[in-house]
Protein backbone atom coordinates (compact mmCIF):
# COMPACT_ATOMS: atom_id res chain seq x y z
CA UNK A 1 0.00 0.00 0.00
CA UNK A 2 1.11 3.61 -0.53
CA UNK A 3 -1.58 5.53 1.37
CA UNK A 4 -0.48 6.20 4.95
CA UNK A 5 3.17 5.27 4.36
CA UNK A 6 5.62 7.20 6.52
CA UNK A 7 9.36 6.47 6.34
CA UNK A 8 9.66 2.71 7.01
CA UNK A 9 6.20 2.32 8.48
CA UNK A 10 2.48 2.53 7.75
CA UNK A 11 -0.01 4.51 9.82
CA UNK A 12 -2.31 2.24 11.80
CA UNK A 13 -5.65 3.85 10.85
CA UNK A 14 -5.22 3.66 7.03
CA UNK A 15 -3.83 0.12 7.41
CA UNK A 16 -6.94 -0.94 9.32
CA UNK A 17 -9.24 0.65 6.74
CA UNK A 18 -7.51 -1.19 3.88
CA UNK A 19 -7.58 -4.56 5.65
CA UNK A 20 -11.25 -4.08 6.55
CA UNK A 21 -12.11 -3.31 2.90
CA UNK A 22 -10.40 -6.57 1.92
CA UNK A 23 -12.36 -8.50 4.55
CA UNK A 24 -9.12 -9.64 6.21
CA UNK A 25 -9.81 -8.54 9.81
CA UNK A 26 -13.20 -10.07 10.70
CA UNK A 27 -12.02 -10.55 14.30
CA UNK A 28 -11.37 -6.80 14.61
CA UNK A 29 -14.58 -4.96 13.68
CA UNK A 30 -13.35 -1.63 15.11
CA UNK A 31 -10.15 0.36 15.03
CA UNK A 32 -9.85 0.02 18.82
CA UNK A 33 -9.95 -3.78 18.66
CA UNK A 34 -7.41 -3.73 15.81
CA UNK A 35 -5.07 -1.59 17.93
CA UNK A 36 -5.45 -4.00 20.85
CA UNK A 37 -4.43 -6.94 18.63
CA UNK A 38 -1.45 -4.95 17.34
CA UNK A 39 -0.27 -4.34 20.90
CA UNK A 40 -0.60 -8.06 21.67
CA UNK A 41 1.51 -8.90 18.61
CA UNK A 42 4.03 -6.19 19.53
CA UNK A 43 4.40 -7.49 23.09
CA UNK A 44 5.03 -11.00 21.72
CA UNK A 45 7.69 -9.70 19.35
CA UNK A 46 5.70 -10.57 16.22
CA UNK A 47 5.86 -7.07 14.72
CA UNK A 48 7.35 -3.66 15.40
CA UNK A 49 5.46 -0.46 16.19
CA UNK A 50 6.94 3.03 15.99
CA UNK A 51 6.08 6.63 16.81
CA UNK A 52 5.67 9.29 14.13
CA UNK A 53 8.63 11.64 14.55
CA UNK A 54 7.60 14.22 11.94
CA UNK A 55 3.92 14.68 12.70
CA UNK A 56 3.93 18.21 11.27
CA UNK A 57 4.41 16.73 7.78
CA UNK A 58 1.37 14.45 8.05
CA UNK A 59 -2.40 14.79 8.22
CA UNK A 60 -3.08 15.44 11.92
CA UNK A 61 -6.35 13.49 11.75
CA UNK A 62 -4.51 10.39 10.51
CA UNK A 63 -1.84 10.77 13.19
CA UNK A 64 -4.44 11.16 15.94
CA UNK A 65 -6.58 8.25 14.70
CA UNK A 66 -3.51 5.99 14.52
CA UNK A 67 -2.27 6.69 18.05
CA UNK A 68 -2.07 3.72 20.42
CA UNK A 69 -0.44 3.96 23.83
CA UNK A 70 1.72 1.29 25.44
CA UNK A 71 3.11 2.13 28.87
CA UNK A 72 4.82 5.49 28.37
CA UNK A 73 5.08 5.36 24.59
CA UNK A 74 2.55 6.39 21.96
CA UNK A 75 2.81 4.49 18.67
CA UNK A 76 1.34 5.50 15.31
CA UNK A 77 2.99 3.18 12.79
CA UNK A 78 3.47 -0.48 11.99
CA UNK A 79 7.05 -0.91 10.83
CA UNK A 80 7.68 -2.55 7.47
CA UNK A 81 10.21 -5.36 7.30
CA UNK A 82 13.25 -5.10 5.12
CA UNK A 83 13.49 -7.67 2.34
CA UNK A 84 16.38 -9.30 4.18
CA UNK A 85 14.37 -9.76 7.37
CA UNK A 86 11.40 -11.01 5.36
CA UNK A 87 13.44 -13.70 3.60
CA UNK A 88 14.99 -14.76 6.92
CA UNK A 89 11.54 -15.11 8.47
CA UNK A 90 10.30 -17.11 5.48
CA UNK A 91 13.27 -19.46 5.78
CA UNK A 92 12.42 -20.03 9.45
CA UNK A 93 8.80 -20.79 8.56
CA UNK A 94 9.72 -23.20 5.76
CA UNK A 95 12.11 -25.11 8.02
CA UNK A 96 9.34 -25.56 10.60
CA UNK A 97 6.83 -27.01 8.10
CA UNK A 98 5.89 -30.66 8.05
CA UNK A 99 6.49 -32.53 4.76
CA UNK A 100 2.77 -32.32 3.95
CA UNK A 101 2.60 -28.60 4.71
CA UNK A 102 5.78 -28.00 2.72
CA UNK A 103 4.27 -29.74 -0.32
CA UNK A 104 1.11 -27.62 0.01
CA UNK A 105 3.22 -24.45 0.23
CA UNK A 106 5.11 -25.44 -2.93
CA UNK A 107 1.83 -26.05 -4.76
CA UNK A 108 0.56 -22.63 -3.72
CA UNK A 109 3.81 -20.95 -4.78
CA UNK A 110 3.51 -22.68 -8.16
CA UNK A 111 -0.07 -21.41 -8.52
CA UNK A 112 1.05 -17.87 -7.67
CA UNK A 113 3.71 -18.06 -10.38
CA UNK A 114 1.23 -19.42 -12.95
CA UNK A 115 -1.34 -16.77 -11.99
CA UNK A 116 1.28 -14.09 -12.55
CA UNK A 117 1.68 -15.26 -16.14
CA UNK A 118 -2.08 -15.37 -16.73
CA UNK A 119 -2.59 -11.86 -15.38
CA UNK A 120 -0.48 -10.43 -18.21
CA UNK A 121 0.51 -7.40 -16.18
CA UNK A 122 -2.87 -6.78 -14.55
CA UNK A 123 -2.73 -6.28 -10.76
CA UNK A 124 -4.08 -8.78 -8.27
CA UNK A 125 -7.51 -7.82 -6.98
CA UNK A 126 -6.32 -8.10 -3.38
CA UNK A 127 -3.85 -5.25 -3.94
CA UNK A 128 -6.43 -2.78 -5.30
CA UNK A 129 -8.26 -0.12 -3.28
CA UNK A 130 -12.02 -0.57 -3.21
CA UNK A 131 -12.84 1.80 -6.10
CA UNK A 132 -10.31 0.17 -8.44
CA UNK A 133 -11.44 -3.30 -7.33
CA UNK A 134 -15.04 -2.41 -8.21
CA UNK A 135 -14.02 -0.92 -11.56
CA UNK A 136 -12.10 -4.06 -12.52
CA UNK A 137 -14.94 -6.36 -11.48
CA UNK A 138 -17.43 -4.23 -13.42
CA UNK A 139 -15.25 -4.41 -16.54
CA UNK A 140 -15.23 -8.22 -16.41
CA UNK A 141 -18.99 -8.37 -15.78
CA UNK A 142 -19.66 -6.06 -18.72
CA UNK A 143 -17.75 -8.40 -21.04
CA UNK A 144 -20.64 -10.83 -20.71
CA UNK A 145 -24.18 -10.52 -21.97
CA UNK A 146 -25.90 -11.04 -18.61
CA UNK A 147 -25.52 -10.12 -14.96
CA UNK A 148 -22.82 -12.30 -13.38
CA UNK A 149 -23.41 -14.84 -10.63
CA UNK A 150 -20.86 -14.17 -7.89
CA UNK A 151 -19.32 -17.67 -7.87
CA UNK A 152 -18.98 -17.77 -11.65
CA UNK A 153 -17.47 -14.28 -11.64
CA UNK A 154 -14.95 -15.30 -8.97
CA UNK A 155 -13.96 -18.38 -10.99
CA UNK A 156 -13.53 -16.25 -14.11
CA UNK A 157 -11.22 -13.85 -12.27
CA UNK A 158 -9.35 -16.78 -10.71
CA UNK A 159 -8.85 -18.33 -14.16
CA UNK A 160 -7.32 -15.02 -15.25
CA UNK A 161 -4.92 -15.13 -12.30
CA UNK A 162 -6.38 -12.02 -10.68
CA UNK A 163 -7.82 -13.63 -7.54
CA UNK A 164 -4.52 -14.85 -6.09
CA UNK A 165 -4.63 -14.64 -2.30
CA UNK A 166 -8.32 -13.71 -2.31
CA UNK A 167 -10.72 -16.46 -1.28
CA UNK A 168 -14.42 -16.47 -2.10
CA UNK A 169 -15.50 -15.19 1.36
CA UNK A 170 -13.11 -12.21 1.13
CA UNK A 171 -14.21 -11.59 -2.47
CA UNK A 172 -17.85 -11.46 -1.38
CA UNK A 173 -16.94 -9.14 1.50
CA UNK A 174 -15.32 -6.71 -0.93
CA UNK A 175 -18.32 -6.93 -3.27
CA UNK A 176 -20.58 -6.06 -0.33
CA UNK A 177 -18.38 -3.08 0.57
CA UNK A 178 -18.40 -1.89 -3.06
CA UNK A 179 -22.19 -2.30 -3.23
CA UNK A 180 -22.64 -0.31 -0.01
CA UNK A 181 -20.38 2.42 -1.39
CA UNK A 182 -22.39 2.62 -4.63
CA UNK A 183 -19.41 1.51 -6.74
CA UNK A 184 -21.30 -1.43 -8.28
CA UNK A 185 -24.73 -3.02 -7.89
CA UNK A 186 -25.65 -6.46 -6.58
CA UNK A 187 -29.09 -7.99 -6.89
CA UNK A 188 -30.85 -11.19 -5.80
CA UNK A 189 -31.49 -14.12 -8.12
CA UNK A 190 -35.09 -14.43 -9.25
CA UNK A 191 -36.89 -17.75 -9.42
CA UNK A 192 -35.90 -19.82 -12.46
CA UNK A 193 -32.85 -17.69 -13.23
CA UNK A 194 -29.34 -19.11 -13.44
CA UNK A 195 -27.85 -22.47 -12.46
CA UNK A 196 -28.69 -24.89 -9.66
CA UNK A 197 -29.44 -23.90 -6.09
CA UNK A 198 -26.03 -25.03 -4.76
CA UNK A 199 -24.16 -22.48 -6.87
CA UNK A 200 -26.73 -19.82 -6.04
CA UNK A 201 -26.35 -20.53 -2.33
CA UNK A 202 -22.56 -20.28 -2.62
CA UNK A 203 -22.97 -16.91 -4.37
CA UNK A 204 -25.11 -15.37 -1.64
CA UNK A 205 -23.85 -12.05 -0.27
CA UNK A 206 -25.69 -11.02 2.90
CA UNK A 207 -26.90 -7.42 2.79
CA UNK A 208 -29.13 -6.22 5.60
CA UNK A 209 -31.99 -8.75 5.56
CA UNK A 210 -31.49 -9.79 1.92
CA UNK A 211 -29.33 -12.26 0.01
CA UNK A 212 -27.74 -10.91 -3.17
CA UNK A 213 -26.33 -13.28 -5.79
CA UNK A 214 -25.46 -11.40 -9.00
CA UNK A 215 -23.36 -8.40 -10.03
CA UNK A 216 -25.31 -6.26 -12.48
CA UNK A 217 -24.00 -5.17 -15.87
CA UNK A 218 -23.82 -1.47 -16.63
CA UNK A 219 -22.82 -1.53 -20.32
CA UNK A 220 -25.23 -1.43 -23.25
CA UNK A 221 -26.23 -4.85 -24.62
CA UNK A 222 -23.57 -6.42 -26.81
CA UNK A 223 -24.04 -5.79 -30.57
CA UNK A 224 -25.28 -8.56 -32.84
CA UNK A 225 -22.12 -10.05 -34.43
CA UNK A 226 -23.52 -10.04 -37.96
CA UNK A 227 -24.70 -6.43 -37.81
CA UNK A 228 -28.08 -4.79 -37.84
CA UNK A 229 -30.87 -6.43 -39.87
CA UNK A 230 -31.98 -4.70 -43.07
CA UNK A 231 -34.87 -2.27 -42.72
CA UNK A 232 -38.25 -3.84 -43.40
CA UNK A 233 -40.12 -2.51 -46.45
CA UNK A 234 -43.80 -1.90 -45.92
CA UNK A 235 -45.69 -4.28 -48.21
CA UNK A 236 -48.21 -1.62 -49.29
CA UNK A 237 -45.48 0.76 -50.47
CA UNK A 238 -43.78 -2.01 -52.46
CA UNK A 239 -47.08 -2.93 -54.16
CA UNK A 240 -47.75 0.71 -55.09
CA UNK A 241 -44.26 1.06 -56.56
CA UNK A 242 -44.79 -1.97 -58.79
CA UNK A 243 -48.19 -0.65 -59.92
CA UNK A 244 -46.72 2.75 -60.82
CA UNK A 245 -43.93 1.06 -62.76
Amino acid sequence: MTEGVHDDGVFIAPLFRLLRERGEVPSCPTLSSFKARLLQAYNRGLLELAACKRAEDENPLVVAASAVRSRRTTFHLVQRWSRRNMFAALDDVVEALSPKAYAAAKDFARKVHEDEKRREGRPRLITLPLDEFAARVQTVVNEGSHDALVVQLFRELDDRGEATGLGLPAFKARLRAAHNAGLLALRPRVTGEGPDSAMTAASAVSHQAAKLHLVQRTADPLPIPWGRPALLVWHGRATMARAEG
